[in-house]
């Protein structure tokens, strides 16, 4: 008996050794996919002007919002899916009109409320703003193009658009945030609340990623959202 238990111990002991290596080896197959994936990108956003409308830099908390509400449960009820994420990879949508949005594949560290199947798994989701062509972007309400007016003569370019209350994340960092499923697509989540319940990790800190909530006279006003920065902070 003493043997037999010490044999499965053994064998526990390796098990758990080819874990880690495998762990470990997966880690750094993802590592170099990331630094790959990002130069790609860069290369792209280095070709591309950013567009900045006038009036754009004025940001706010969406006027819906009521902090009187918001709970870590609310956040967590609130979508099906809320999980702690590594951003693997970008892809520009350039035959969007209007509306620049960006194709992303996210892969799981933790699953913190959902399907907890889906850990340590690939999703496909879709991030604001990004690249998109010219002329369907900087064109007026009669459909004219009017990118002449931000020094783009060619309709055809490559412009970058972005949303300032919700920036789109970088490449290789970490995210927490709350996930609806497509029922048209197998392995596509859509970003709920992207302009409140989303946070990216910078300098080892997990920060709201709408930057108005950090303004000074809203740092008081919205206690509840920045306990739930604190918790997940202190968590994750």
């Amino acid at each position: 008996m003493k043997k037999l238990l010490s044999l499965v111990a053994l064998l526990s002991l390796i098990l758990a050794g080819c874990s880690f290596q495998n762990q470990q080896q997966d880690s750094k197959e993802q590592t170099k996919l990331i630094q790959k994936n990002k130069k790609i990108w860069n290369k792209r956003l280095k070709k591309a002007q950013t567009v900045e409308f006038p009036g754009e830099k004025i940001i706010s908390v969406p006027v819906g919002y009521n902090d009187e509400d918001m709970s870590l449960t609310r956040f967590k009820n609130g979508s099906q899916l809320v999980v702690k994420a590594r951003v693997i990879d970008l892809k520009p949508e350039l035959k969007r009109v209007l509306t620049p949005e960006t194709k992303a594949s996210i892969y799981i560290d933790k699953v913190i409320s959902g399907d907890k199947t889906l850990q340590y798994s690939t999703i496909k989701t879709e991030f604001s703003g990004g690249l998109i062509h010219a002329k369907n972007y900087l064109v007026n309400i009669e459909g004219q193009y009017t990118g002449e007016q931000f020094g783009i003569k060619n309709p055809q370019a490559i412009v970058y658009g972005q949303t300032l209350t919700k920036p789109m994340p970088k490449i290789g960092q970490t995210i927490i945030l709350g996930l609806n499923k497509r029922q048209s697509s197998k392995n596509f989540y859509v970003v709920n609340n992207p302009e409140v319940t989303f946070w990216i990790k910078r300098n080892d800190k997990y920060r709201l990623n709408n930057p108005a909530f950090y303004q000074v006279q809203n740092q008081s006003k919205y206690s509840n959202i920045f306990k739930i920065t604190k918790y997940l902070n202190q968590n994750f």
